[in-house]
């Protein structure tokens, strides 16, 4: 298959060609991370995602300057993105062994808690009444697989990963400069 139509598809906006060379490219780029970067299937598909959305922005805005190498670039995206996600999971696991030999006031987290959730709320407010029934589905059902929240929501599967990821990075963003503020 020539994955390079998939820069002259998104171009000309030809949707169901774009999704059609979307889904081949993520479950090649999932099988890379898989068999090439030892990933757990979960980040392999989150990483994959995570590289469509990074490549297709990139091309949109006319960064790709060799349509032939699109996919060797959206493995090196990928490949990057399951590296620094494995960077960033070691220094979080760092910090929870440090924060085990801290005792923190049971009030005062308490607090802090409730703060957390009340900017997590606000945030999740400032959404669109669709998003947020969205995100509020994923929140009460972590574990369920993206295929049934697709057809719960009546979307693609790659129309969910795609809102979720999005949702997510706006809520954090927002949830950012709130908890700064």
């Amino acid at each position: 298959m020539d994955y390079s139509e998939l820069v002259s598809a998104l171009k000309e906006n030809n949707t169901q060609k774009t999704n059609k060379l979307v889904k081949a490219i993520r479950s090649r780029l999932v099988a890379f991370l898989r068999i090439h970067m030892n990933a757990s299937q979960s980040d392999a598909e989150d990483m994959a995602q995570e590289a469509l959305l990074i490549s297709i922005e990139s091309i949109r805005n006319n960064k790709i300057k060799n349509p032939d190498q699109v996919v060797k670039y959206m493995i090196s995206v990928s490949r990057n993105a399951y590296l620094k996600e494995q960077q960033n999971r070691k220094q979080v696991s760092f910090e929870k062994i440090s924060d085990l030999y801290q005792h923190k006031p049971g009030q005062l987290q308490s607090l802090l808690d409730k703060e957390q959730k009340n900017l997590l709320q606000w945030c999740l407010d400032q959404l669109k009444d669709e998003y947020q029934k969205y995100m509020q589905f994923w929140f009460d059902n972590p574990d369920m697989h993206t295929q049934k929240v697709a057809d719960h929501f009546d979307i693609s599967l790659s129309n969910a990963w795609t809102r979720k990821h999005r949702l997510i990075k706006k809520l954090s963003e927002c949830y950012q400069k709130k908890s700064k503020l």
